[in-house]
């Protein structure tokens, strides 16, 4: 078996690369760290480049429609993070210790 570093491997290694760049991101997103969807956003840029360069066109609306969600829940989980009230602490209640009443 040969190796051949022609332009059908660079296409299927930076499919590769790209495809482990979305992977990173959603698992950074499961966690609800932002970057993940940051990086899911960003990574839809040389995802667009990599259709226009080498014609692959039936990946133009897996792509667009995950940009789509990147960027609502982007927004959406900024929003909710940003607006959430910080929760109050309950008050600490010591016991009282209740008995029978002593003879003085």
């Amino acid at each position: 078996m040969e190796l051949n570093f022609d332009g059908d491997f660079i296409r299927q290694a930076v499919a590769i690369l790209l495809s482990a760049n979305q992977l990173v991101a959603y698992w950074l997103a499961g966690n609800k760290n932002n970057l993940g969807w940051l990086l899911g956003v960003l990574g839809g840029i040389p995802w667009i480049a990599f259709i226009v360069v080498w014609d692959v066109w039936g990946l133009a609306p897996l792509v667009i429609g995950l940009q789509v969600i990147y960027i609502r829940n982007l927004m959406r989980w900024w929003r909710e993070s940003h607006s959430a009230e910080p929760a109050l602490e309950p008050a600490v209640v010591e016991p009282v210790k209740v008995g029978a009443p002593s003879a003085s």
